[in-house]
């Protein structure tokens, strides 16, 4: 900690900034992350169920149980506190470990802590990255595995850790680092930087780890069979990749315009970092092993300019990657003064952006809605609750499922999962006004936003209003 203190004392105080938020300001879980996660989490914990995560009593096959299974035992352990501040803690406390290995990742190329410091401040300053380190999610988990797997590479078993999490936490996504560990030693093994003996030992090691991790996905084949294939394979994985499915559109270059929101000045930066690393290695000037370490995550933001699925946390793991590359130009200056002062000017442009142009540490990412306040008070008075869909998004669920861009489970959520979180007993949610009207009137609740307020003047029993929800309590 002495010999690196700048970011010692750099994560130290993101993460009593973060902390004093997250227990200090609590909110409630937002749509759509948090709440799918918290809910699925904690039915997988009270119904036993560790296959996969579960939703309403059944399970979801989209997603690896492991995230899910860590936030429910986290939500089982809160101890009395809200799990609304155990879990996003538990959140912030992993994203530091990333923002560790960020700066050990690379301060390999850099050799210089200061800059590789300030490659950490962008990243965790970046907008998608602080909403991440204190939000329930996935992609914290991914970026763990996906770095961890780099720097403990060495280590059969402790590399085997990190892939276990980026598998189990984001499924085929998850084998990213051992693909690119794989392409780095066939490389190098061409080239006769690796010889014979070392690269059948690593590339045994790459598909062994694999291998075992493969498994997972034969049994859950022999277990759920065709369901698994088509929900967890086809549907969450290529179609995503070939088409445009439920609400995720966007232009072509979506990511692109992403990065340059997220990063601001620092994506031009990151262009001009790239060129000097690329023209450096083409000089000899760089080792293909300090360009493997230079661009490792960019091939993951590549690939995703190619998908047709426009999702924007997407973008989450290659934020450290523009970071890099745009303090990592410095690197190739040799006159310390100047250095000193570009490097003073970049932390001029970080303040202005994360604390001026934006105070990012300000950001609330949900707050009570009505819908909320309706769960909560529906929990208490209502033995059901069914929310009929407003009119909007039953017209546009209607032209997805025209063009085929839904998939099995998009009519389970609702317009606000979350409402099933705080309820804390099912709901169902429909989709079309001839299955509401079959059941609206008999006992229990029944949800009609103000675009569907026809249904006040014929219903018999206690009316509340949310906002724009109606809470209609029927006990007959």
């Amino acid at each position: 900690m002495k010999k690196h203190w700048p970011v010692t004392l750099f994560l130290i105080f993101f993460f009593l900034v973060i902390a004093y938020k997250i227990i200090f300001q609590p909110t409630p879980f937002y749509d759509w992350d948090e709440s799918l996660y918290v809910q699925t989490g904690r039915e997988m914990i009270e119904q036993k169920k560790f296959l996969f995560p579960v939703w309403q009593g059944t399970y979801w096959l989209d997603k690896p149980p492991l995230i899910p299974l860590l936030y429910g035992i986290i939500l089982k352990l809160s101890f009395g506190l809200p799990p609304e501040i155990t879990t996003r803690l538990f959140s912030l406390i992993v994203s530091v470990f990333v923002l560790v290995f960020v700066y050990n990742f690379f301060n390999r190329v850099l050799k210089n802590n200061f800059l590789s410091t300030l490659t950490v401040a962008v990243t965790a300053l970046t907008p998608l990255f602080l909403q991440r380190a204190q939000t329930v999610n996935l992609d914290i988990f991914i970026l763990f595995g996906w770095l961890g797997y780099v720097l403990f590479f060495e280590n059969f078993f402790a590399s085997l850790f990190f892939l276990f999490i980026a598998v189990m936490g984001k499924s085929l996504i998850g084998f990213y680092p051992a693909v690119m560990m794989f392409v780095y030693y066939l490389y190098t093994y061409t080239t006769g930087e690796t010889k014979k003996k070392q690269f059948y030992k690593r590339i045994r090691q790459i598909v062994f780890q694999s291998l075992i991790l493969l498994s997972w996905f034969a049994a859950m084949m022999l277990i759920f069979g065709k369901q698994f294939w088509v929900q967890h394979i086809i549907e969450s994985h290529f179609r995503r990749v070939t088409s445009s499915i439920e609400f995720h559109f966007g232009e072509r270059i979506f990511y692109i315009t992403e990065a340059i929101g997220q990063m601001g000045y620092f994506f031009y930066l990151a262009i001009v970092g790239g060129i000097i690393t690329l023209v450096n290695f083409f000089r000899k000037k760089l080792s293909f092993k300090d360009l493997f370490v230079s661009f490792y995550l960019l091939p993951w933001f590549i690939f995703l300019n190619l998908t047709k699925t426009k999702i924007f946390w997407y973008f989450y793991p290659a934020i450290p990657q523009f970071a890099y590359l745009a303090v990592g130009s410095l690197k190739q200056i040799n006159k310390k003064p100047l250095t000193l002062l570009l490097s003073v000017g970049l932390v001029g442009i970080l303040f202005y952006q994360s604390f001026i142009k934006t105070n990012v540490l300000a950001v609330s990412y949900s707050k009570p809605e009505p819908y909320y306040r309706l769960a909560i008070d529906a929990k208490r008075d209502c033995r059901s609750l069914n929310v009929l869909i407003n009119k909007t998004t039953r017209g546009s669920f209607a032209t997805l499922e025209g063009l085929g861009l839904l998939i099995t489970t998009t009519k389970w959520w609702g317009d606000h999962p979350s409402m099933v979180y705080y309820f804390g007993k099912r709901v169902d949610f429909y989709y079309d006004t001839n299955n509401f009207n079959a059941i609206f009137g008999n006992p229990g609740c029944f949800v009609v936003d103000k675009d569907d307020i026809n249904y006040l003047n014929w219903f018999k029993g206690a009316i509340k209003k949310y906002g724009d929800y109606y809470l209609l309590e029927s006990n007959l």
